[in-house]
Order: structure tokens, then C-alpha cells, then sequence
């Protein structure tokens, strides 16, 4: 439980932890819960799947605004973490980046 509340508590791995949950449930709908919706006749996965996948999108929103927020970030660092959750598993990709980031914050501290 410790472990949450640390995540939980600092803006940079909360939007970390929220980019992930929403590439997880992207990942979740485009490889199980749609092939199940078209090919074995099982809609309510979707259903379901979908708008869990919309609330994750929202905490990634809400979670960019608060670290955007607090200032220090660039012009493209804003960009290319804004933009992750619009291409498809962008927001993997920009974990690397957020992670470093996170390495630095805490080096400076």
C-alpha cells in the first residue's frame, strides 16, 4: 500500500502510472475485446472495455494538466507527452522519457 501512495503522490509518476493504464486498456480493447466483439460475437467486452479506456484517456488528461502545470517543462517535452495518448502506444514510448525525467528530478534533489 506504501508503495501506491508514493506513486500516487508525485504528479511525474502519477502521469507516468496513468499513461500506462491508459496504453494498457488501448491495448486491451485493439487486441482482445474487439476481436471478440467482431469475430465470436461478444459485444459487451466492448461495452465495457470502452469507456474504462475513456476514463483512463481523462486521468492522463487531468495528470498532463497538473504536471504542465507546475511549470519546467519544454515546448517539445509538452508536445511529445501530449501527443502520446493520441497515437497508438505513444504513451510506451514516452514512458522512457518520463522515466528519465523522474531520474533527474530525483538526482536533483
Amino acid at each position: 500500500m506504501e508503495t501506491v501512495r508514493k506513486i500516487l503522490s508525485n504528479p511525474l509518476s502519477r502521469l507516468r502510472f496513468a499513461g500506462l493504464f491508459e496504453g494498457s486498456t488501448l491495448l486491451f480493447l485493439v487486441l482482445f475485446a474487439v476481436p471478440m466483439k467482431h469475430l465470436a460475437g461478444y459485444p459487451a467486452i466492448v461495452s465495457t472495455a470502452g469507456p474504462v479506456h475513456g476514463l483512463a484517456f481523462v486521468f492522463y488528461v487531468v495528470c498532463l494538466v497538473d504536471n504542465f502545470s507546475g511549470g519546467g517543462w519544454s515546448l517539445r517535452e509538452m508536445l511529445r507527452t501530449g501527443l502520446a495518448c493520441l497515437v497508438p502506444f505513444g504513451t510506451f514510448i514516452n514512458d522512457r522519457f518520463l522515466a528519465a525525467r523522474a531520474a533527474n528530478q530525483t538526482a536533483g534533489q
